[in-house]
């Protein structure tokens, strides 16, 4: 995964992004990257559902998660990073297995390492994604031919329906700004799909008006 899309911080991420040309091995890097991230996050949604945890306790995000996420953003600053090693070393010296886990050991078992790596993982791609469709979008007028919206398009419409609701939020509209009135079939079929998320099939709805609203030259 090429910078910025493996960058853990989504500040950096986001300057080193707004800096990236929009030449055209960048772009294609880009296609790449979302169609690897997309297919992860399918992936986790299939597994796993809407809310993730990793087999981690509640403690873990809610209490602790802004004073954890300092810190593996310091240990593991890009997917790279993200190593059982890494993990491991990181949980020794800032995880407090007795306020988190309500247990104490003399090392982190290998489960929790392990879970504690893919939701880092996840986590950076999550941002990965969004920073990648935020870009692409951009590019939309200027920079990406017909061949090249409609290849994200294509990757975001097949995704939508198998993606975590907070990420279709940001898919659905992007759908039609590079694929344009046309898509009000698709965002209609969302509308109308009982097995997505209520807030998914809302954004759709949301988007499906907005062309409703627009005259017919848009």
């Amino acid at each position: 995964m090429p910078v910025p899309w493996r960058l853990a911080d989504p500040v950096e991420r986001g300057k080193a992004t707004s800096e990236l040309p929009p030449d055209p091995l960048h772009r294609v890097e880009a296609l790449t990257a979302l169609e690897t991230c997309l297919a992860y996050l399918v992936d986790v949604r299939d597994r796993h559902g809407d809310e993730a945890d990793w087999g981690l306790p509640r403690a873990f995000f809610d209490d602790y998660w802004f004073i954890l996420y300092s810190r593996l953003k310091q240990s593991m600053p890009t997917l790279a990073d993200v190593t059982p090693e890494r993990v491991r070393d990181w949980a020794e010296v800032y995880l407090d297995p007795k306020d988190v886990f309500g247990v104490t050991w003399t090392t982190p078992p290998d489960e929790v390492i392990d879970s504690i790596g893919r939701s880092w993982v996840f986590f950076i791609l999550q941002g990965a994604t969004e920073s990648l469709i935020r870009w692409l979008r951009r590019l939309g007028p200027d920079h990406l031919d017909d061949a090249g919206r409609a290849r994200v398009v294509d990757l975001l419409k097949e995704a939508t329906p198998r993606l975590q609701w907070r990420l279709t939020i940001i898919t659905i509209p992007t759908i039609l700004d590079l694929g344009g009135p046309d898509e009000k079939g698709y965002l209609d079929r969302l509308i109308n799909d009982p097995c997505l998320h209520k807030k998914t099939r809302a954004e759709a709805e949301s988007v499906s008006s907005f062309i409703d609203r627009q005259p017919e030259s848009i």
